[in-house]
C-alpha cells in the first residue's frame, strides 16, 4: 500500500477532498508503478458562481499524488523521468475527464518544492458551460524528493473567452480571481510532501 501523499492541510481548509485511491498506472516488464492520489475541489467559488450565475459546477481542483516504483530501479533517476512525463501525460487525460477541453501542454520548466527540482508542467484548455467557453489553466510539478515520486498540481478558469449568456459571463468575470487561483495553487504545490 503507497502511503498518501502529505498535503498542506492548513492551506486546504475551504476546499473538499473528493477523492483518495490507490492506483496501478504500469505493471509491466517486472516493473510496478503504484500511486496514491488525493483529490480537492474549492466548494467556495461553486457556491458563488451557482448564486450569482446559476451555473453549477467544479471550478478549481488540486490534486496530489505519491508513486511508488517497484522494484526500486538500480539508476532511479531514468525510470523515475519517465514515470513523471508519463504522469504529463495522465494529468492531460484528468483534465479531459473533468470536462475541460482543447487540453495543450504549453510549458515544460523547473520548479524549486523545498530542496528538490521539481519538472514544472503548463496546460491551457477550455471549459464550455451553459452557454460561456472559459479559458483554464493547468499544472502539474513532479519531483523525486525520496524514494517515491511525487505529483502536485490543479486547474483553474482564467478568463471568459465567449458567451452567448451576458449575465452568466459577467457573473464568471467577477468570480475569477485567475492571479490568486495560481499564487494558492502554487503554494498548495510548494506544501507538497
Amino acid at each position: 500500500m503507497v502511503a498518501p501523499p502529505a498535503v498542506p492541510d492548513e492551506r486546504l481548509s475551504n476546499w473538499r477532498r473528493v477523492d483518495d485511491t490507490t492506483e496501478t498506472p504500469f505493471d509491466a516488464a517486472g516493473v510496478t508503478v503504484s500511486a496514491r492520489v488525493v483529490l480537492f475541489e474549492d466548494d467556495d467559488l461553486r457556491t458563488v458562481v451557482r448564486d450569482r450565475a446559476g451555473v453549477d459546477r467544479i471550478w478549481r481542483f488540486f490534486l496530489a499524488a505519491r508513486l511508488s516504483v517497484s522494484p526500486v530501479p538500480p539508476v532511479p533517476g531514468t525510470l523515475r523521468g519517465l514515470v513523471a512525463t508519463r504522469a504529463g501525460r495522465d494529468f492531460a487525460d484528468r483534465l479531459d475527464a473533468r470536462g475541460f477541453t482543447a487540453v495543450d501542454r504549453v510549458e515544460r520548466r523547473s520548479l524549486r518544492i523545498g530542496d528538490d527540482d521539481a519538472t514544472l508542467f503548463r496546460y491551457d484548455a477550455r471549459c464550455h458551460v451553459e452557454g460561456v467557453t472559459l479559458s483554464v489553466d493547468g499544472w502539474l510539478a513532479t519531483w523525486v524528493p525520496d524514494r517515491d515520486v511525487r505529483l502536485a498540481g490543479g486547474a483553474y478558469p482564467t478568463g471568459v473567452v465567449d458567451a452567448t449568456e451576458p449575465d452568466a459571463a459577467a457573473a464568471l468575470r467577477d468570480a475569477l480571481d485567475p492571479t490568486a487561483f495560481r499564487s494558492e495553487l502554487f503554494e498548495l504545490i510548494r506544501g507538497t510532501g
